[in-house]
C-alpha cells in the first residue's frame, strides 16, 4: 500500500504557507493504559484512546507498534471485532500493526478510535516481559521513553558520509533528522532489530582511532566506546561479537545485516563498506527528535502492560512427618499456590502457605497473580521431609585372649555416632566402624544415627567379647596307618573344636586337610569362636607302605592247542606269575607276598599258579591277586587281571582255485593271484586275518620260505596258505589250482546289415543275431561246451545283466550303427569267459531327397518338369502316374496334364525311399471386359464390383487390385469409396498364370474448389468421363441467380472461378452437364458446388 508521509505534508505547511489560506494543524493522539497482563491471554492495548484534530476528520493510516520489550515469534498485535472500513497489515520484523482504509481510502478518526480500542496484544511466552505500545499517525518507529522517531531509509551502497548528509536533509512532521545515536537497549532494539532494514548509524572513530563518538544529532561528541572488540563503554554500546575490529579503515558504525551475529547489533565498516554481500550498506537509520528548534508534537501516544512475578521464595524442611510453612513474595499482586505445575485451581492465596501433614518431600508451585490470573510462570517451592534415620544392622566383635576390637554398624542414612553409655554423654567416635582400646573382658558400646539434624530415638547396644582357648585331647598318642588308606590329618584321633594340625610345636601354618600323612610327629590346636589355643597336642604317626598298582595290567593270553585233543574248546595252560614284576611296579619283591584266587571274595586260592593252571572257564577268566606287606599283613593291595584263550582262525582245509588262460598263449599256464583265495578259504570272513603262501604244509606251519601271492601254476598245481589272526594264532589250508581257456582275438569283428524299412527314417531296424553265433563259437578250440550271449554295453556284459534275450528279432537302440558286446563262456566253468565289442549292427538309411511336390499347369503354357534335388546319395528313380504307368526313370519327369505323379528312389544297397507324390493343378490367366464390371458412380460411396460367380473370368483362382499391378491384392472382387476419375482393375491368377487389367471410369463432379493460385484445387471440372462419351458433351455453370457464368467442353474444359477476367466471390454455383454417348444417347446431370477462397 502507499502511505503519504506526514513529513512531506508538514514541510508544505511550514514553508509554503504563503500559498494557502491557513496552516493544517497536526492531530493530537492520547492513550490511556498501564495494565497488568495475564500471560497467554489477549488484552486490549489501551483502556481509552482519542484523536483530536481541529481541521481534519480522516487520515490515511494509523501505526501501532510494540516499541519496547518486543520478542519476534512470541508477541503479536491483532484487530478484533468488526470494522468494515479498516484493513490491517502486521509486520513481524518491526512488531508493527498498520490500520488503513479499504481500497486506499482515507479512514475516519471515529473508525480508527474504535479500531485502536479493539486492538489486542497476545504473547505465547508463559513469562513475558513488560511491553510498551506506541500509536502514531506516521510510519516511523516511535519510542515513548525518548519521545523520538526512527526511520530506516533503504539506499544500497550509500557512503556513510552521504548517508549522514541525507539524514540531516530529512524532516518528520517538522523534526530535524540525523543518523541515529543509540544510547539504550530499548532504543537499540527499536532502531535496529525492529527496523525495516539494517544500515548506517551516527557513530565514528575517524577523528581518533579507537575512540568511538556519536557525531550526529544532539549526542554529537559523546564517547560511547573505547578500543577494539575487547574495549569498554562509558555508557551504552551494542557491538556484534568480535566488533569493532578495525579491518582496514573501518571507522563508521553500521547496524549488522540480518542473519549475521546478534540481531540489531553493530559492526564497523569503511566509509563505502563492501560492494556486495552482508557487509554492503543497504541504507541508513534516521532519528528524529531532540534537535534545537524542533516543534512539540502530539502525533503519537503510548500505553503499556506489565506482568508480575515471584521475586523470592523460602522453602522449608522438618524431621519426620508433619506440616511445613512455605513462603513466596510477588513483585505485585497476590501469591497463588498450586499442587502441580499444570493444575488449574490454586490451593492457597497468600505469601505463607502451611502444607498439609506430609510423609515425603513435596514440591508446590507459587504464581504471582493480579486479578486472579492463573497463567504465567510457576516457581517450584519444596517442602522437604527429612527422614529420621534408623540403625539397620550392627556387627559385634570377638577378640582372642586380649586386644582391641573393631565394631561396625549401618544406618538407613546419615552419620553414625558411638557412645560408651546408653544415654547422655558425648560421642567417642563417628562413622560406620569403631576400633576399641585394648580389652581383656567383655565390653558393650552404643550407637545412634543423625541426618539433617534428625537423630534416632534410642541408642543400640554393640558388644566386644574376649575369648580364651585350651589345647585339644587324645586317647592314643601313637597312631599307625597303611599308605593305601590315604590317611590325612582328619584320620588322626583327637578331641577338640575346629582342630588344626601342624608339623611343629609352635609357629608355622596349618597342614592342608588333603595332605597325606607320613611317618613323624604331628601337633594339634583347637579354635573356639575364632580363637586358636596357644599350646598344641603332640601325636606320633607311623605309615606302612603297600604296592602302588600300575595304570595298566596286561592280560595273559594263549592260543587254543591240541594238547587236550581239541584246539577249539577254549582251554589251555597259563603261568600266572608272568605279571608279578609288572604288579610290584618298582617295589622290592622281598617285601611282599603274592596270593592268587579264582573269586573276587578272595576265598578260593590257586595253589599252583606257575605253568600249571588250566583255566576253569571256557575262553578265559579273571584272576584275583592280593599283594601283602610282609611287615604288616593288614597292609595289602588287591587287584585282578584277565587270562584269555585265543581261538584259531576258521577255514576250509582244501579249496580248488580256478583261473582263465587269458595271457594270449593258450598253453594252460597262467598267473594266479593267490590273494583271491583269502575270502574263499575263510568262507568270506577274511577281515582281521593275515595270509601268506608256501609250497609245503610244514613251511606254512612254521612260516618259513613264503612265496609271492602272484603264482604261475607251471611251478606247482598245489600251494598252502597260512591264515593268522590278530592274536597270532594260525591254521594252514590247501589250495589246488585249475586253468581254463576262453578269450577272443582282440581284432575280431562281425557285422550284420539291414535297411531302415519302418514308417520313419530313424536308423532303427531288426536283426537276427543267431546268424553270427556259430561264427563266434568257431573262434575257440573244439571240445568245449560254449555259449554266446549279447549285451548292449561292457558293464552289462561284465555283470551279466540286461542280456539281449530275443536274439532272433532284435531292434537296434542306437541309430544307423550300433556295437554289441559279445560274451562267450564255458558252460562247464562260468568263471572263464571272453568279452568284447565284436558285433556291429549297420542300418542303411532310406534314400532322401528334396522336392517341390506341388506344381501348377497353366493351360496356355508349355509342359512342366517335376524335379528332385539335393539327394543324399547315389540313387535310381522311378516316376509313375496315378494309373501306375511309368513316366520316367530319371531324377525328373516332364508332364503335360494335371493329376498325381509319384517318384521312388532306390539306394545302391537296395533300400527304397518313401513314395513322394506330386499334385499338378491346371489353371489359366483371367479374361475380363467391361461387361464383367458393375460401377456405382455419382454417389457418396462410389464402388466397383467384378462378377465371377459363374467362373466367367476363367478356371483359375483369382485375386484383385485397384490401380496398382503390384498390389496389394484382395480376394473380394469389390472396391468402394472410390474417387471419381480413371482407374485400372488388375486380376491376378493365384497359381501364377498371369495378370490382366481393365481401365474403368468413375463419373463425378467436385463439390467445391479453391481458386487461390496455390496450385491445389484451383480449377473445377468433371472427373471420370470415359471414352464412350463424344466431344459434343458440354457443361454450363450458373450463379445462384441463374446467370450463365461459364460453358465448358465436358471432356477437356475447366473453370478457374472468374467471369470476364474478374474473380467471383465465395458462393454456391450450379451446373448442368449434357453428356453425349457414342451411341447418340444424351445423359443430363444437374447439381451445385461451392467456390471457396
Amino acid at each position: 500500500m502507499s502511505i503519504i508521509k506526514y513529513n512531506t505534508i508538514i514541510v508544505f505547511l511550514l514553508f509554503a504557507c504563503n500559498l494557502c489560506w491557513s496552516q493544517n494543524v497536526a492531530p493530537t493522539l492520547t492513550a490511556t493504559g498501564n495494565q497488568p497482563y495475564c500471560p497467554n491471554t489477549q488484552i486490549n492495548i489501551v483502556t481509552d484512546f482519542d484523536i483530536v484534530d481541529p481541521d481534519d476528520t480522516e487520515i490515511e493510516a494509523l501505526f501501532i507498534q510494540i516499541s519496547t520489550g518486543y520478542v519476534q515469534g512470541e508477541d503479536n498485535l491483532s484487530l478484533t471485532g468488526t470494522h468494515p472500513n479498516i484493513l490491517t497489515s502486521w509486520d513481524a520484523t518491526q512488531g508493527k500493526l498498520t490500520l488503513f482504509g479499504v481500497g486506499s481510502a482515507l479512514v475516519s478518526y471515529v473508525d480508527l478510535i474504535a479500531a485502536t480500542e479493539s486492538v489486542v496484544f497476545q504473547s505465547s511466552n508463559n513469562n513475558p516481559i513488560d511491553k510498551t505500545f506506541s500509536i502514531t499517525i506516521g510510519d516511523a518507529n516511535y519510542l515513548p521513553s525518548t519521545d523520538h522517531y526512527y526511520e530506516y531509509v533503504p539506499s544500497i551502497g550509500i557512503l556513510w558520509t552521504s548517508a549522514k548528509t541525507a539524514a540531516e536533509n530529512r524532516t518528520y512532521f517538522g523534526l530535524q533528522g540525523y543518523l541515529a545515536t543509540i544510547t539504550s537497549a530499548e532504543e537499540a532494539q527499536l532502531s535496529g532489530e525492529q527496523a525495516a532494514g539494517a544500515g548506517w548509524i551516527g557513530g565514528s572513530d575517524a577523528a581518533t582511532e579507537g575512540v568511538w563518538r556519536w557525531v550526529t544529532g544532539p549526542e554529537t561528541g559523546t564517547i560511547f566506546w573505547n578500543g577494539l572488540s575487547n574495549g569498554s563503554s562509558p555508557n551504552y554500546a551494542f557491538w556484534n561479537t568480535g566488533e569493532p575490529n578495525q579491518s582496514g579503515d573501518e571507522d563508521y558504525a553500521h547496524v549488522t545485516a540480518p542473519g549475521v551475529g546478534i540481531p540489531g547489533s553493530w559492526n564497523d565498516l569503511t566509509n563505502a563498506g563492501n560492494s556486495s554481500g552482508a557487509y554492503q550498506p543497504k541504507g541508513y537509520i534516521v532519528e528524529y527528535g531532540g534537535m534545537p528548534g524542533d516543534p512539540v508534537l502530539n502525533i503519537s501516544a503510548s500505553s503499556s502492560i506489565f506482568t508480575t512475578s515471584i521475586v523470592n521464595t523460602i522453602p522449608a524442611a522438618r524431621c519426620g512427618n508433619g506440616t511445613v510453612n512455605l513462603e513466596a513474595t510477588a513483585s505485585q499482586g497476590d501469591v497463588l499456590w498450586f499442587a502441580t505445575s499444570t493444575s488449574s485451581t490454586p490451593i492457597f492465596n497468600g505469601p505463607v502457605f502451611t502444607t498439609p501433614s506430609l510423609s515425603a518431600s513435596t514440591t508446590y508451585y507459587a504464581l504471582a497473580s493480579i486479578n486472579g490470573c492463573v497463567n504465567g510462570e510457576r516457581i517450584p517451592v519444596t517442602a522437604t521431609i527429612n527422614p529420621i534415620p534408623t540403625i539397620n544392622s550392627i556387627n559385634d566383635d570377638l577378640i582372642c585372649e586380649s586386644g582391641s576390637g573393631t565394631l561396625t554398624a549401618t544406618a538407613s542414612a546419615g552419620t553414625i555416632n558411638w557412645y560408651n553409655a546408653p544415654t547422655g554423654g558425648i560421642p567417642i567416635n563417628a562413622g560406620t566402624s569403631f576400633t576399641t582400646p585394648n580389652l581383656n573382658t567383655n565390653t558393650t558400646y552404643y550407637v545412634d544415627a543423625t541426618l539433617n539434624g534428625c537423630t534416632t530415638a534410642s541408642r543400640t547396644a554393640i558388644t566386644v567379647t574376649v575369648q580364651q582357648t585350651l589345647i585339644p585331647t587324645t586317647t592314643n598318642s601313637n597312631q599307625i596307618f597303611c599308605d593305601i588308606e590315604q590317611a590325612t590329618t582328619s584320620n588322626i584321633v583327637a578331641t577338640g573344636n575346629n582342630v588344626l594340625w601342624y608339623d611343629a610345636n609352635s609357629g608355622g601354618t596349618p597342614i592342608s586337610s588333603s595332605e597325606l600323612l607320613t611317618t613323624g610327629i604331628y601337633y594339634a590346636s583347637q579354635t573356639i569362636n575364632g580363637c586358636e589355643s596357644l599350646n598344641r597336642l603332640a601325636v606320633n604317626i607311623t605309615i606302612n607302605e603297600t604296592v602302588v598298582l600300575p595304570s595298566t595290567i596286561p592280560n595273559l593270553d594263549a592260543c587254543d592247542t591240541m594238547l587236550d585233543g581239541d584246539d577249539s574248546n577254549g582251554f589251555t595252560t597259563f603261568d600266572l606269575t608272568e605279571n608279578e614284576i609288572i604288579l610290584l611296579n618298582g617295589k622290592s619283591a622281598s617285601d611282599f607276598t603274592f596270593n592268587y584266587f579264582v573269586d573276587s571274595a578272595y576265598t578260593t586260592p590257586i595253589s599252583t599258579p606257575s605253568n600249571a593252571f588250566i583255566n576253569t572257564i571256557v575262553n578265559g577268566q579273571p584272576v584275583y591277586v592280593r599283594i601283602v606287606n610282609n611287615n604288616n599283613t593288614l597292609c595289602f593291595t588287591d587287584t585282578s587281571f584277565n587270562i584269555e584263550v585265543n581261538a584259531l582262525p576258521i577255514i576250509q582245509n582244501t579249496i580248488i582255485f580256478k583261473n582263465c588262460d587269458e595271457d594270449g598263449t593258450p598253453d594252460g599256464f597262467v598267473d594266479f593271484n593267490l590273494e583271491e583265495t583269502n575270502a574263499i578259504i575263510t568262507n568270506n570272513n577274511s577281515s582281521n586275518l593275515s595270509f601268506s603262501y608256501y609250497l609245503s604244509f610244514n613251511e606254512a606251519d612254521t612260516a618259513t620260505n613264503p612265496i609271492a601271492s602272484i603264482f604261475n601254476n607251471q611251478t606247482a598245481n598245489t600251494v598252502y596258505s597260512r591264515i593268522e589272526n590278530t592274536d597270532g594264532c594260525h591254521r594252514v589250508g590247501t589250495i589246488n589250482l585249475e586253468v581254463s581257456t576262453t578269450s577272443f582275438p582282440s581284432n575280431y569283428l562281425e557285422e550284420l546289415e539291414s535297411c531302415d524299412s519302418d514308417d520313419s527314417i530313424d536308423g532303427i531296424s531288426t536283426f537276427d543275431l543267431t546268424q553270427v553265433t556259430p561264427l563266434f563259437i568257431s573262434q575257440f578250440p573244439t571240445g568245449q561246451n560254449l555259449s554266446v550271449h549279447y549285451f548292449e554295453n561292457l558293464n552289462d556284459a561284465q555283470l551279466e545283466q540286461n542280456e539281449i534275450l530275443n536274439q532272433n528279432n532284435y531292434s537296434n537302440t542306437q541309430t544307423f550303427s550300433q556295437t554289441l558286446y559279445v560274451r562267450v563262456e564255458s558252460d562247464d566253468n562260468g568263471e572263464c569267459f571272453g568279452i568284447g565289442p565284436h558285433l556291429v549292427l549297420i542300418v542303411h538309411p532310406r534314400p532322401e531327397f528334396e522336392v517341390d511336390n506341388s506344381a501348377i499347369y497353366c493351360l496356355d503354357n508349355n509342359p512342366i518338369t517335376l524335379t528332385t534335388f539335393n539327394p543324399k546319395g547315389n540313387y535310381s528313380y522311378e516316376w509313375s502316374d496315378s494309373n501306375g504307368n511309368i513316366v520316367s526313370n530319371m531324377s525328373f519327369a516332364e508332364v503335360v496334364s494335371g493329376g498325381s505323379y509319384t517318384v521312388i528312389a532306390t539306394s545302391d544297397f537296395g533300400c527304397e525311399s518313401f513314395p513322394v507324390t506330386f499334385s499338378v493343378v491346371e489353371s489359366a490367366i483371367a479374361e475380363i471386359d467391361i461387361d464383367d464390371v458393375t460401377i456405382v458412380e455419382l454417389s457418396d460411396n462410389n464402388s466397383v464390383t467384378i462378377n465371377n460367380e459363374a467362373n466367367n473370368l476363367g478356371i483359375g483362382d483369382y485375386e484383385f487390385s485397384l490401380n496398382d499391378m503390384n498390389g496389394p491384392y484382395q480376394n473380394a472382387p469389390y472396391f468402394d469409396n472410390i474417387a471419381a476419375g480413371s482407374h485400372v482393375i488388375y486380376v491376378r491368377d493365384k497359381n501364377g498364370c498371369g495378370v490382366v487389367s481393365l481401365e474403368i471410369f468413375i463419373l463425378g463432379f467436385p463439390k467445391f474448389f479453391t481458386p487461390n493460385n496455390d496450385g491445389v484445387n484451383d480449377i473445377w471440372k468433371i472427373e471420370g468421363l470415359g471414352t464412350d462419351f463424344t466431344n459434343a458433351s458440354k457443361i454450363s455453370v450458373y450463379n445462384r441467380y441463374g446467370k450463365l457464368i461459364k460453358q465448358l467442353n465436358a471432356k477437356s474444359g475447366t473453370w478457374d472461378g472468374t467471369f470476364n477476367g474478374q474473380q467471383l466471390p465465395d458462393s454456391d454455383y450450379w451446373f448442368v452437364a449434357e453428356l453425349v454417348k457414342n451411341s447418340g444417347n444424351t445423359l443430363t446431370y444437374r447439381g451445385h458446388f461451392s467456390l471457396v477462397r
